[in-house]
């Protein structure tokens, strides 16, 4: 959401103690755990759904779609900035809360939010447990299942556990919720999730490189202006694992692609091609057996029979709504960039990637 603007100096003051020192998360974790004991012990998770991608691949678009379907518990920006204590800060805020009206979010793509809206949340929790696994002085490592702790592996299932109770209690919680993830550096972690959650689907989105590039380069160049305008956005964007961007950038050593390379504060477009035929090359060695790649142009240019495709492959209890909810599709405004000034090798990469992606896509 635009920073400046949307939070005042109470709720800056409550990010910063929430955020400032890492043991407090953990802390209202443990209290919640046993406060909660009994409940969450009855509680059961599977077919939970992870949507993941290189950012700007339309990821968000895909998150909005499945919530809209009524079937899904995830985070919100009401979760903020407790994250690991979901259902602690409910009790506490929920005397507080201010009525949301959407407002378009920080990426200036036309996207409204408001304290309803999912988002991209879940990352704190791998942060909170495995930072020194992840985060590198440029770059993000991808995570390993050797590098899971069962500390981490209890706080992420608790975390999905505690999302599905609240959801349960909720007047409209009839029917059984499914966890539902967005998060983008989930697309270097696609084992360890199919070992945690043995039964759920992972949703990889893509689209068509030049598209993507030019909005990814679009996006950091904006962020790199709200982040030298408010340090706060900063701050904000790191708490929550989001480096895709700005001053914060780092971006994922997929299969060591970037090791003995400087990562530069401004990519040029042979830069953010590289990453994209890194990130999706290894997302397509990586796969497992409930991966499902979704191809973003085609859901724009076939929405009805992509989204009936997807809620069949996700056993979706009412498969209407899913393409109910497509009448909010809209093309990107980006212009493609120009890839001629990247390297041949590069770009042959991406046209066999792509390839690729697009015969395996719904």
């Amino acid at each position: 959401m635009p920073f400046s603007s949307n939070y005042s100096f109470v709720d800056r003051a409550l990010h910063y103690f929430a955020f400032g020192a890492p043991f407090v998360q953990k802390v209202l974790c443990e209290l919640e755990n046993d406060l909660f004991k009994s409940e969450l012990e009855q509680v059961d998770s599977s077919d939970e759904v992870f949507v993941t991608g290189l950012p700007r691949a339309g990821t968000t678009l895909v998150l909005e779609l499945l919530y809209r379907t009524g079937e899904f518990a995830t985070l919100t920006y009401r979760d903020m900035p407790f994250i690991l204590a979901p259902l602690l800060w409910d009790k506490i805020s929920g005397p507080l809360r201010k009525a949301g009206e959407k407002v378009e979010r920080a990426h200036g793509d036309g996207m409204l939010v408001s304290f309803e809206s999912p988002e991209a949340f879940e990352e704190v929790v791998w942060l909170a447990f495995l930072r020194r696994s992840i985060v590198n002085e440029r770059t993000l490592s991808p995570v390993a299942r050797t590098a899971v702790t069962d500390e981490f592996a209890g706080a992420l299932q608790g975390s999905v556990r505690k999302l599905l109770l609240r959801r349960a209690r909720a007047p409209a919680g009839a029917t059984r919720p499914r966890y539902l993830s967005k998060n983008n550096a989930n697309i270097s972690r696609v084992a360890v999730l199919s070992q945690l959650f043995p039964t759920a689907k992972i949703l990889i989105v893509f689209r068509e490189p030049a598209a993507q590039i030019a909005s990814l380069m679009t996006q950091h160049r904006r962020f790199l202006a709200e982040h030298d305008a408010d340090g706060f956005s900063k701050r904000y964007m790191e708490w929550i694992g989001h480096y895709e961007f700005g001053a914060n950038f780092r971006p994922i050593n997929f299969s060591g692609w970037l090791d003995g390379q400087p990562v530069p504060s401004v990519p040029d477009a042979d830069f953010w091609l590289r990453y994209w035929n890194a990130a999706y090359g290894y997302a397509l060695e990586q796969r497992t057996g409930n991966v499902l790649f979704v191809d973003f142009d085609k859901l724009l240019a076939q929405s009805d029979a992509v989204l009936g495709r997807l809620a069949d492959a996700l056993g979706l209890a009412e498969k209407t709504k899913l393409a109910a909810a497509g009448a909010a599709l809209r093309a990107p405004t980006t212009t493609p960039v120009e890839l001629d000034g990247c390297s041949v090798e590069s770009r042959r990469a991406a046209q066999d990637i792509h390839a690729q992606l697009r015969s395996l896509a719904l």
